[in-house]
C-alpha cells in the first residue's frame, strides 16, 4: 500500500495561487507543499479591492483522515502557521484564503473551504476547526446532489463552525438549508 501511495503521490499535483504575498510566504508554501506532492504554483492578478493577498491551495487529495496521514501533520501545522501568520500581519487588510481538496469519503465530488474573515481570531478558528471536520463531512453530505461538481463550505464566525453552504450540479445550483439540499431560487 505505501508503494502504491509514494507513487501515486510522485504524479499528485498540488496547485498554489496567490497574490499579493512575499517572496519569504511564497517559497515556505511551496516547500512546504513540495515535501508531500509536485507543486504548480501561480501568481495571480489581484481579483477583489477588499484583500490584499490571496492564497489558494487545491490538495490532490481528497479531505478525511488519509489526508492528514498522507500529507502529514507536521505539514498541516506548517502551512496553517503560516496562514496565520500572513493575517495576523495584513491585519484588516485581509487575507483571503481557499483549501480546495479533491473529495472526500469515496467520492471525487471537490471540497472548498474559503476563509474570508476579517477577524484574525475567527479566521484562525476557522483554521484550526478543519482538521477535526474529518468525522463529521461524510456525515453532513450524505444527500449531496447526483454529479454535484463542488461543494463550498462556509465557516460561521458567531458558532464557530463549518457547515456546507452551496453546490451545482446539473446545471442546478443547490444551498444547504435545515440539514438538506435545496435548489436555489
Amino acid at each position: 500500500m505505501r508503494k502504491y501511495l509514494r507513487s501515486h503521490l510522485e504524479e499528485a499535483q498540488a496547485i498554489f495561487r496567490y497574490y499579493g504575498i512575499s517572496p519569504w510566504e511564497i517559497e515556505t508554501l511551496y516547500s512546504t507543499l513540495g515535501r508531500a506532492f509536485e507543486v504548480n504554483d501561480q501568481e495571480v492578478p489581484a481579483d477583489d479591492p477588499q484583500y490584499v493577498s490571496m492564497v489558494e491551495i487545491s490538495f490532490p487529495l481528497p479531505y478525511g483522515e488519509q489526508f492528514f496521514e498522507t500529507f502529514t501533520m507536521e505539514n498541516w501545522f506548517k502551512i496553517k502557521g503560516i496562514l496565520k501568520d500572513m493575517k495576523h500581519r495584513r491585519g484588516k487588510k485581509g487575507v483571503k484564503t481557499y483549501l480546495r481538496f479533491a473529495g472526500f469519503s469515496n467520492t471525487q465530488t471537490a471540497l472548498v473551504f474559503p476563509l474570508l474573515s476579517r477577524g484574525d481570531r475567527q479566521f484562525e478558528m476557522g483554521l484550526e476547526k478543519l482538521e477535526y471536520l474529518v468525522d463529521i463531512v461524510s456525515m453532513q453530505l450524505k444527500t449531496v446532489p447526483d454529479n454535484a461538481q463542488e461543494i463550498w463550505y462556509s465557516y460561521n464566525d458567531a458558532g464557530f463552525k463549518w457547515s456546507p453552504d452551496m453546490t451545482k450540479a446539473n446545471d442546478i445550483n443547490y444551498v444547504f438549508k435545515n440539514d438538506e439540499w435545496k435548489a436555489a431560487k
